[in-house]
């Protein structure tokens, strides 16, 4: 064989091994895995420094069966049934008596004070009383929610008002 046929020959069987490699072939996914497990982890832990995370304490409304009362069974006082709710416009305190007069902000600022002077009035009425339902528009800010559990659980001198918080369905 002379230098050209054997040139020819390598092209020709070159030429075959590229063909049968690309219909052989397969993507190496190595690489792009390792970049999408490094773009997730830096997601992770550049959402995890920006948000603040707090406790409330909170109770569930619990499902039970029971009988029916009897006469005897009737309790002396109605049950409060206080409900709280945070509004565009300001707080409105509900109770199975009615509705009292509705707390207005001050501006673009809530009145958080305002709102215990009136749970200090009505605890005064029912010692007893721990629980509370809270219940929020829509648009209400975070930060706004927890400064209202702040003010329903205690007073201005640190004694308990209502700190068993139900939260209404459907705020979460």
């Amino acid at each position: 064989m002379t230098v050209k046929q054997i040139r020819a020959v390598n092209r020709r069987l070159k030429a075959e091994n590229e063909e049968a490699e690309e219909e052989i072939g397969e993507i190496n996914l190595v690489p792009y895995m390792d970049i999408v497990t490094n773009i997730i982890i830096f997601l992770l832990a550049s959402t995890v420094q920006q948000l603040t995370f707090g406790n409330i304490n909170a109770s569930s409304p619990t499902i039970s069966q029971g009988g029916g009362a009897s006469a005897e069974e009737t309790p002396d006082k109605p049950p409060l049934n206080l409900t709280i709710t945070v509004g565009a416009t300001g707080f409105i305190i509900a109770a199975s008596g009615g509705v009292m007069p509705s707390i207005p902000r001050l501006g673009a600022k809530w009145d958080f004070k305002a709102l215990t002077t009136e749970l200090m009035k009505i605890k005064k009425e029912f010692p007893d009383e721990t629980k509370a339902t809270f219940n929020a528009d829509s648009g209400i800010a975070y930060e706004t929610v927890v400064q209202t559990l702040d003010a329903m659980r205690e007073d201005d001198k640190g004694k308990m008002m209502f700190p068993d918080v139900i939260f209404a369905a459907g705020i979460l």
